[in-house]
C-alpha cells in the first residue's frame, strides 16, 4: 500500500525533530571545541538546525546525527573561510599616535587644470605625422588598425607614433604651462 505524499512528509519531518532533539547536546559540545566560545557555538549549533529544516532529512540517510554533524561542520569551514577574508580591524589606541594620518582630499595636481582645449592647441606643435595619429586615436577614437589602413602605414608604427606624440605633447604642456616633468 501506498501512502499519502503528506503522511511521508510528516513523518520525515517528525523523523528529523526527534534527530534534532537527541543531537543537540553532543553537537552543542562538538560546536564549542570548534568555536572556542559559547555564544558562537550557540549560533553554529542554530544555522546548523536551520539548515537542515531547510533541507529536509532525506531518505537515504541511516544515521542522522552523523548528517548533522557533518552540516555543523561544512557550516563551520564556511564561516571559517568568510573570516579569512575580511579585513582584520585594529582598535587605534595610543600606540598608534605616531601615525601619520592621510589627507583625505589631497591637493589636485597641476595637470588636472589642463583642459581639452589646451591639448589640441598644443598639438599645433607636433609634427605632422605624430599628430594626425594622435588626433584620430583620442579624439575620433580610431582603432590602431583603421588609423594604419588610413595612414598606408604598419600598426607597429601607429603605437610608435602615438607614444611619440604623447611624450612631444607632455614636453609642450610642461613647457607652456610651467609644470613639473613628474608632476
Amino acid at each position: 500500500m501506498v501512502e499519502p505524499a503528506d503522511t511521508g512528509v510528516r513523518r520525515a519531518r517528525k523523523r528529523l525533530e526527534a534527530a534534532l532533539a537527541d543531537v543537540e547536546p553532543t553537537l552543542s559540545r562538538i560546536a564549542e571545541r570548534m568555536c572556542g566560545n559559547a555564544a558562537d557555538a550557540r549560533d553554529l549549533v542554530q544555522d546548523t538546525f536551520e539548515r537542515a529544516t531547510k533541507l529536509g532529512l532525506p531518505p537515504d540517510v541511516r544515521n542522522p546525527s552523523g548528517w548533522l554533524v557533518t552540516i555543523m561542520h561544512n557550516l563551520f569551514i564556511d564561516r571559517c573561510r568568510a573570516r579569512a577574508r575580511r579585513p582584520n580591524h585594529e582598535p587605534l589606541v595610543e600606540q598608534h599616535a605616531d601615525i601619520t594620518q592621510i589627507d583625505p582630499d589631497p591637493p589636485e595636481p597641476a595637470w588636472s587644470l589642463i583642459t581639452v582645449d589646451d591639448v589640441r592647441a598644443a598639438l599645433a606643435e607636433l609634427e605632422p605625422a605624430y599628430r594626425e595619429v594622435y588626433e584620430l586615436h583620442t579624439f575620433e577614437h580610431w582603432t590602431y588598425e583603421k588609423i594604419a589602413e588610413r595612414l598606408a602605414i604598419q600598426r607597429v608604427t601607429v603605437g610608435t607614433r602615438l607614444n611619440r606624440a604623447r611624450k612631444k605633447l607632455r614636453e609642450v604642456l610642461v613647457r607652456r604651462f610651467g609644470l613639473e616633468e613628474n608632476s
